[in-house]
């Protein structure tokens, strides 16, 4: 468990401990008892544009088809991008993830959580995804962990996403229909071909790149967008 942690923070209801990177914490997988619940019968994922992107492009599918599949909902007219794990996710297979590569940062870090709490980012263990596939040693730090996980550019891209819809929401934006429209169409769909006059557009090709583009775009283009809607 942590050291000396902090008070916990409300995670869907319940306490979760706040975790430093030199907490010393059960992490690796093992193989006795291992039901998969990671990526069955849990909660949606909520996807980001440069999770979308990297999903889209390992599994082959375009945004249209990746809408298939997923769920979709809207919060002040802000649309949400939701992958289903119940009953199962869709890109899993008994022999494993199907888009491991591209898998979401809530896949790398479980059981860790990360939650933003309006301020700054935090790392948690929420006691709900404490499961019986975790192989009781070795004990690591959580930091060593998260280097196995490969998650500093999704760290780094999830929080230029945060920074994004920070700046949205001090935008008057309508909470119509018209609005999720315009968000799928200038945010979400990494398919949308660069808007004229966006700059080099045509030269980056880099996910990392296009999704900061999109999102400098979006910024300027939502709003002539929907005020002409």
């Amino acid at each position: 468990m942590p050291n000396n942690p902090p008070s916990p923070i409300i995670v869907a209801g319940a306490d979760a401990a706040v975790l430093a990177e030199d907490d010393l914490l059960q992490l690796l997988c093992g193989t006795g008892g291992c039901a998969s619940n990671c990526c069955k019968a849990s909660a949606p994922i909520v996807l980001n544009p440069y999770e979308i992107a990297l999903i889209s492009r390992e599994s082959n599918m375009s945004y249209e088809d990746l809408l298939d599949i997923v769920d979709t909902d809207r919060a002040a007219g802000f649309p949400l991008i939701l992958l289903p794990r119940d009953p199962v996710c869709h890109f899993w297979t008994e022999k494993g993830c199907r888009i491991y590569n591209a898998r979401p940062l809530a896949c790398r870090l479980f059981p860790i959580g990360r939650v933003y709490d309006g301020i700054r980012s935090r790392f948690v263990l929420p006691g709900r995804n404490i499961c019986t596939g975790l192989a009781p040693e070795p004990a690591r730090t959580v930091g060593d962990y998260l280097k196995t996980q490969d998650v500093a550019l999704q760290i780094r891209m999830a929080d230029r996403w945060i920074e994004f819809v920070n700046e949205i929401e001090l935008l008057p934006l309508p909470d119509k229909p018209v609005t999720s429209v315009a968000f799928h169409m200038l945010v979400y769909s990494p398919d949308t071909p660069p808007v004229p006059g966006s700059g080099n557009a045509d030269a980056i090709t880099s996910p990392e790149e296009r999704l900061i583009l999109r999102l400098e775009t979006a910024l300027l283009q939502l709003p002539r967008y929907l005020r002409n809607a």
